[in-house]
């Protein structure tokens, strides 16, 4: 199960891929799913890195990109905490640059699910549980530079008379952890992944999964073809922003009672359809397809990720 922090962020979009929630943000179980009905179960998360190194390989990351930083001249980030790590850095409000953040998880594939956790999360659990996996901390704009090497227009190339590394610190700590820029290469994990949502999606037991599922949304007084147009809301961010526009004192980064009223619709009318249990098994059946087409890159990719949990433990025993 991916629980990693993104790896690279462009410039206009981060995609973070959050995984089992910790702490006090949205429930969710630690376990691994132990049936193949259970909806976490994911046939290509036997080719993804395992929970355990991901945390492994999070701390070697930022153990390297931490002395990096140090070298380059801040000495102030010699102490910084790195257990949990932090969320991947943001660039500096007003610095030349807006960052559009979309937040993913493996428990939310398919969707809200749990009603109770619509109700308090709207669809913004993935947002709320990384938030609590990843604590958020502020960076100068130096030391953004200096960490993620994501330079705009005028950007310096140097802190404190240092060339910054390509990608920054963080990237120079991937390097030796994996070889190269995982964000260089294909992933395909996440690409076949990609693929069997796309695949499943087009099938006739799927779409008539849609029309169940918004046959009952109606009759709760919403009209959407499929839960991914719930989610996405347009006609819902329409009225939000006449609310903002009208001096709404509401957090935007809040889910509003809208929000809140329709996600929960959602996830009661998927257990009155069954929606879950049926898209997950055409989700199972694409994938174990899509896996005996592509075995050979995929033990490749499971190779590449065990060579890189073994080189993080090694960093850090090292530094023990």
């Amino acid at each position: 199960m991916r629980t990693a922090a993104p790896l690279l962020p462009v410039l206009a979009l981060t995609l973070v891929l959050a995984g089992c929630g910790q702490g006090s943000g949205p429930p969710a179980s630690d376990a691994s799913p132990t049936s193949p009905n259970d909806p976490r179960f994911q046939p290509l998360d036997a080719y993804d890195m395992s929970d355990d190194d991901v945390v492994t390989v999070g701390r070697a990351r930022w153990t390297l990109a931490k002395e990096c930083m140090v070298r380059l001249g801040f000495e102030d980030l010699e102490n910084l905490d790195i257990d949990p790590v932090p969320a991947w850095p943001r660039r500096p409000a007003g610095t030349g640059m807006l960052e559009l953040t979309a937040y993913a998880s493996d428990d939310l594939r398919y969707g809200v699910q749990d009603p109770e956790q619509a109700a308090r999360y709207g669809y913004q659990a993935a947002r709320i549980e990384h938030e609590h996996r990843y604590p958020d901390r502020s960076w100068t704009l130096s030391e953004y530079l200096a960490l993620t090497g994501q330079f705009v227009g005028e950007d310096p190339k140097s802190v404190h008379g240092h060339p910054i590394p390509r990608r920054g610190c963080l990237g120079e700590a991937d390097r030796a952890i994996h070889g190269t820029n995982p964000q260089d290469r294909t992933d395909p994990v996440l690409d076949l992944g990609t693929k069997s949502i796309q695949q499943g999606m087009a099938a006739p037991a799927w779409k008539q999964a849609d029309q169940k599922w918004s046959a009952c949304m109606r009759e709760a007084g919403y009209r959407y073809a499929t839960p991914r147009d719930a989610e996405l809301g347009e006609d819902r961010r329409s009225q939000e922003l006449e609310q903002r526009l009208n001096g709404s004192s509401r957090d935007p980064d809040e889910p509003s009672a809208l929000e809140k009223r329709t996600a929960t619709a959602d996830a009661r009318c998927k257990r009155r359809t069954g929606y879950v249990r049926t898209v997950h098994a055409i989700d199972v059946h694409v994938q174990k397809e899509l896996i005996a087409e592509h075995r050979a890159k995929l033990e490749a990719q499971r190779r590449w990720n065990d060579d890189a949990a073994r080189r993080a433990e090694e960093i850090l025993e090292d530094r023990s």
